[in-house]
């Protein structure tokens, strides 16, 4: 028996189908204009333009809820289909080659910028919210500077009960040298990202070693050292995945608006040489 495909599926294979007749007929359109017209890039030129234009909106619409424009879902899928269907246009208007013209170029440059960050951006939606949900604790990133705050202090407190409980400087010694550093600031910010918690793991294996030349008091505060050490994994995670999703916004959108601003120059200075649509 042939295998259902579920809704979401399906509704995939509908955006793709639309997207490849997009694709198709503006393809199909540019090469009938070809025929008749000296200045299709002019008309790709603009349905490029007016895509960006309508990329923009998602910003617009995600800071007005409140108004009856479709849901944020809906808008969301609209922007990365939209999204890819502006680098087919961008092919088709510059026609599979770099630009010439130094103002081109940096046009060509801004526009590249913007679709690596937009692809960048949807790679981090669709990888990144899992992993932090299944890593561990979820927690507001602006309260992440102050737990990790608190959690150094506890840790601070625990090494100096060892002291006194053990009259042995073993454990202190070993947070001196070893550990001081990884709870002053967050760490391994790109590792958290790409490999996983390997930092961490070489860390307990530290403790493990440890363990071998200490008694079994000092045992059990080497146990609680490891929770608080698994506690600030867990923050610098959550720091770097909810910070990234958070900030790459910060490169998208200004370079976005470089883009429609040099995209509307560009544009006016073609109609200007071009003597409009004549």
């Amino acid at each position: 028996m042939a295998a259902t495909l579920t809704p979401s599926f399906r509704r995939i294979l509908l955006r793709a189908g639309l997207l490849a007749v997009a694709v198709g007929g503006v393809w199909s359109w540019q090469h009938g204009l070809a025929i008749s017209l000296h200045h299709t890039a002019i008309f790709t030129g603009l349905a490029l333009l007016g895509t960006c234009l309508g990329l923009a909106l998602f910003n617009s619409r995600k800071k007005l809820p409140f108004l009856p424009l479709l849901r944020a879902a809906t808008w969301t899928q609209f922007h990365i289909y939209a999204g890819w269907f502006s680098i087919f246009l961008f092919l088709l208007h510059t026609g599979l080659r770099w630009p010439d013209g130094l103002f081109e170029s940096l046009l060509a440059s801004v526009f590249t910028l913007v679709a690596l960050s937009g692809v960048f951006g949807l790679y981090l939606s669709r990888t990144l919210p899992a992993r932090l949900t299944h890593h561990g604790e979820n927690v507001i990133y602006e309260r992440i500077p102050a737990l990790r705050s608190k959690l150094q202090r506890d840790v601070e407190a625990l090494v100096l009960k060892s002291v006194e409980d053990t009259k042995s400087c073993t454990i202190a010694d070993f947070y001196a040298t070893r550990l001081k550093s990884y709870f002053d600031r967050p760490r391994n910010f790109f590792y958290y990202l790409t490999r996983g918690q390997a930092p961490l793991k070489n860390i307990l294996s530290e403790i493990r070693l440890l363990e071998r030349y200490t008694n079994e008091r000092e045992h059990a505060i080497l146990a609680e050292l490891t929770e608080c050490l698994q506690a600030k994994e867990n923050l610098d995670f959550q720091l770097a995945g909810q910070g990234l999703l958070k900030y790459w916004l910060f490169v998208h959108i200004p370079l976005t608006a470089s883009l429609l601003l040099l995209g509307a120059f560009h544009g006016l200075l073609v109609f200007y040489f071009a003597g409009g649509l004549r």
